[in-house]
């Protein structure tokens, strides 16, 4: 009677571990501009830099739920590295609670020309006039679905004077994000707390 012998099964769990160079880093940032190394534990993703396509994208996924909006953003900039950490629960918990870090953007700097106020972000500036109840609720209305950001968008173009080329550019969220947190201090000049007697 023969015998065979039988090759061990292959352990579908071990996986190789991702190798990214310097190379590939480089072309990844000529092609999506700025790249961020995340790691967690002895994984690793690489991210590309958000765009304000991306915020819409996780914030109208949060509608689902905030995990949603963790789940959307690494999936929509995970551009090479482990796996894992997007399918793994063990390290996309901790990757979710390290993204936060992207909404880190310059803070705008407004000054009071008048009636006016010039947003300054960086080198850029641009001059905007006194926000109205008026304006708020024209641009409430050209969002009636309620999508992330279309109500920023509506009013900075009710209340913009003059502006800089860069914020022409809708989808540059280190312009997107300060000018919008600008306009929300524009709105809530007054300190207002209620108290309950």
């Amino acid at each position: 009677m023969k015998t065979t012998e039988s090759k061990p099964a292959i352990d579908e769990t071990i996986k190789l571990k991702v190798v990214i160079d310097e190379k590939q880093i480089s072309e990844w940032k000529a092609k999506f501009g700025g790249v961020y190394e995340l790691p967690v534990e002895d994984k690793t993703a690489y991210l590309r830099e958000p765009t304000m396509k991306d915020y819409r994208r996780a914030f109208n996924a949060m509608s689902n739920g905030d995990l949603a909006f963790g789940e959307e953003l690494i999936t929509c900039l995970f551009i090479g590295g482990d796996e894992e950490i997007k399918t793994n629960d063990e390290y996309f918990f901790p990757a979710r609670k390290e993204i936060r870090d992207f909404f880190n953007y310059d803070e705008a700097e407004i000054q009071s020309e008048g009636n006016n106020s010039i947003i300054t972000i960086g080198e850029f500036k641009c001059k905007v006039r006194i926000i109205t109840r008026n304006d708020i609720k024209i641009a409430e209305k050209k969002n009636p679905s309620g999508k992330a950001f279309v109500t920023q968008e509506k009013l900075f173009e009710a209340i913009c004077i003059e502006k800089d080329e860069v914020f022409n550019d809708r989808d540059n969220a280190s312009i997107r994000m300060p000018l919008f947190q600008a306009i929300e201090k524009l709105q809530n000049k007054k300190v207002a707390s209620l108290k309950k007697l």
